[in-house]
């Protein structure tokens, strides 16, 4: 079945104090690093974005039609525009999510809406995840409710929570780095050169 990668490139970047997606990281952006991890298991993208500068990398870009409410915005309105029932989500600043994790993530999606990494105490990583096009209907009511946190909208929808032990081969320390500030992307540069290394 043909499944549909959005990424997400929407967020306000505050505490970069720049459009995050287009940060570099090892020489290239990082929004490219969503694209290469997605477009080998993917038969289209969507890149969640407001900014025009996203058509450039060739893609369908999307804005959002509920601004500033978020990340429940993005998935929203990229998944109206989605032709697949199925669909992977990736904000563009995680940039060491590997396919091998998101094959994963595929592999277990079987019969559920929503599938993410999942480390209890209702801590998630939402922003990484499988999400079947039929939580479209469950998205809406909550945006219409005007609650967008996504935690909530978990424990009401079919959800398999990924725990993701050391047992998996491609597990390790920065696979969920999030990039937000300057001393994660000096955090980014010296995990990249150590990976060269090994």
């Amino acid at each position: 079945m043909e499944v549909t990668g959005i990424i997400l490139a929407g967020g306000k970047s505050s505490r970069m104090g720049t459009d995050k997606g287009l940060q570099e990281l090892g020489g290239k952006p990082l929004i490219e690093y969503a694209i290469d991890v997605l477009s080998g298991l993917c038969s289209n993208l969507i890149i969640s974005s407001s900014s025009e500068v996203y058509h450039t990398f060739g893609y369908q870009v999307v804005a959002d039609e509920f601004p500033g409410i978020g990340p429940m915005g993005g998935i929203y309105s990229a998944l109206r525009q989605s032709k697949t029932e199925r669909n992977l989500v990736l904000s563009c600043d995680l940039p060491f999510v590997s396919k091998e994790l998101l094959t994963y993530i595929l592999d277990n999606s079987k019969g559920y809406q929503i599938v993410v990494p999942y480390e209890g105490n209702r801590h998630y990583e939402p922003l990484c995840g499988f999400y079947h096009l039929s939580v479209l209907e469950q998205i809406s009511n909550f945006i219409h409710k005007g609650n967008y946190k996504l935690p909530d909208l978990f424990e009401e929808i079919s959800i398999n929570k990924l725990v993701f032990g050391k047992e998996l081969g491609f597990n390790h320390n920065h696979l969920f780095l999030n990039v937000n500030s300057a001393s994660d992307l000096t955090e980014a540069e010296r995990w990249l050169r150590l990976k060269k290394r090994i």
